[in-house]
């Protein structure tokens, strides 16, 4: 599959991805923003708007029946681009464990390469796993607690997020096996 069959012209116009699009564009204001502690609170609230068009996006897709590859490619890409940056920037400025960032870019790194080679060899898209999404909305949730008040609230809800975590992990490896086995 080559990049100009994933993008047709008239799926940029729905309204999932121009949230997907603008959730992209929001991620080197957002991370710019929490590298600095007097715009941490503009920060939080970029992060917020972030997972706030996360949370929109599908169910909006879904609904206007406007389900795309696109959409599948760009709604994880935004998220992973954010978090795995988010994560980076928490570890150096307030405490966010570095064993926690290590593990998120392992795991998306492998999800990326799983990716492409499922896009190259099977010529499809595969859409994120349940996990995943749960992973996603607390690790958001805990950068956003880290962002505020550093380890003391952010790191709970971290270890919260490692369950969804750990299972999304074994899901996207599991599903990866079965379809370049063909089942």
């Amino acid at each position: 599959m080559r990049l100009r069959d994933l993008v047709k012209p008239h799926e940029l116009r729905y309204p999932s991805n121009i949230l997907s699009m603008s959730r992209l564009a929001l991620v080197p204001i957002t991370l710019v923003l929490l590298r600095h502690p007097k715009r941490r609170r503009a920060a939080m609230i970029c992060l917020a708007i972030t997972m706030l068009t996360d949370a929109l996006d599908g169910p909006l897709a879904r609904m206007r029946g406007e389900v795309s590859q696109l959409g599948e490619v760009l709604d994880p890409l935004a998220d992973k681009l954010l978090l795995n940056g988010a994560a980076i920037i928490l570890s150096q400025t307030r405490g966010f464990p570095w064993w926690a960032t290590g593990l998120l870019l392992f795991r998306d790194l492998g999800i990326l390469v799983a990716a492409i080679v499922v896009i190259r060899r099977l010529d499809q898209v595969t859409p994120a796993a349940s996990a995943g999404k749960l992973t996603t909305v607390l690790l958001t949730a805990a950068a956003l607690l880290y962002a505020a008040d550093g380890p003391r609230s952010g790191y709970p809800v971290l270890l919260a997020a490692m369950v969804p975590f750990s299972i999304s992990f074994f899901q996207y490896g599991y599903r990866f096996v079965q379809l370049i086995r063909g089942e």
